[in-house]
């Protein structure tokens, strides 16, 4: 009895600094679009948040607001990034906020500071990835009212890895993908 219960301590302490060491070793910055403070418009990023534990979501509704959050994120990060060089970024866009995410990318580059995941959906106007982006996701989907704007690695960036989907959906909901959504979950770890 007495060895299960030092067993038991054991496992305990070991899980918990597991744990607390997965959740302080990342920050997912997730970022809507236009007019996404709209419940009916930003309803998809706010249900990937609940997936995503301690993920930070921005939703605006003009593109004002979107550069001030964008500055905000530029300033969290590349400070969390002076703090501990190990820290996972991972940045999650759709929409404009797919066009931002692609831009802050390119800030925290020119600041030196890496990023681990880079997840863009439905962007339009998005800026080149640059070599400081491990990973990269560009999810289009195929709807009349999708903008299917495609991402690229900026020239001499032989280290992004860059993948692209497809999805049948439409422009909103496919920030509510279940695809989208397992795919974004597995790639910020």
């Amino acid at each position: 009895m007495r060895f299960a219960i030092i067993l038991f301590s054991i496992f305990f302490s070991l899980s918990m600094v597991s744990s607390s060491n997965a959740g302080a070793a990342s920050r997912t910055y997730l970022v809507n679009g236009i007019a996404s403070a709209v419940p009916f418009i930003g309803y998809g990023m706010r249900n990937l948040k609940k997936k995503i534990r301690g993920a930070k979501l921005f939703s605006y509704l003009t593109s004002g607001e979107g550069k001030a959050v964008a500055r905000s994120i530029v300033k969290d990060a590349a400070a969390r990034y002076a703090n501990d060089p190990d820290i996972k970024i991972n940045l999650i866009g759709i929409s404009y906020g797919a066009n931002m995410v692609t831009q802050i990318a390119s800030s925290l580059a020119a600041k030196g500071v890496n990023v681990n995941y880079l997840g863009i959906i439905e962007g339009g106007k998005m800026s080149a990835l640059r070599s400081n982006v491990q990973k990269a996701d560009n999810f289009t989907c195929t709807n009349s009212d999708c903008t299917a704007g495609k991402v690229y690695v900026a020239g001499g960036n032989s280290v992004t890895v860059l993948k692209t989907f497809s999805i049948k959906s439409s422009h909103i909901p496919l920030a509510n993908n279940a695809q989208v959504h397992s795919r974004v979950v597995a790639q910020i770890r």
